[in-house]
């Protein structure tokens, strides 16, 4: 993770790129059908009671999800960081869709550190104003 919301994480079997923006954070609340602050709070206690519990004891702790919690990070992560949509459809169905419930389960984490990486502004970018003497453009 570099603070430019990239990050690269295991799946379909590989290291990818991901990037969430605020286009893509926009494009994930509305296939979730709320906040990204919703989805985030959702995938932390998913990811949480998953690294506690297994399997079902996770869902019987009473963690609650939705799978486009899960899907849509993943696939506009995938956009974001410039893979095709017929690309990150392709693997997306297979890696997730196809897999049904333990596809969701299995990538509940990769989900949550895409949406995470994009939590910082970039490290070269100090955040507030200039010292006195220095100058915005450098």
């Amino acid at each position: 993770m570099d603070g430019s919301g990239h990050c690269t994480a295991d799946f379909a079997g590989e290291e990818r790129d991901f990037r969430i923006r605020l286009g893509e954070i926009r494009r994930i609340e509305k296939a979730c059908g709320t906040g990204i602050g919703e989805v985030l709070r959702r995938l932390a206690r998913a990811v949480f009671a998953l690294s506690k519990y297994s399997g079902i004891e996770a869902l019987a702790a009473g963690v609650e999800f939705h799978a486009e919690d899960v899907r849509a990070p993943i696939y506009q992560g995938l956009l974001g960081a410039g893979m095709t949509s017929k690309d990150a459809t392709n693997l997306v169905r297979l890696d997730i869709d196809e897999r049904g419930i333990q596809g969701l389960l299995d990538h509940a984490t990769t989900a949550l550190e895409v949406l995470w990486a994009s939590r910082q502004a970039p490290e070269e970018e100090e955040p507030g104003e200039p010292m006195a003497g220095e100058s915005p453009a450098t």
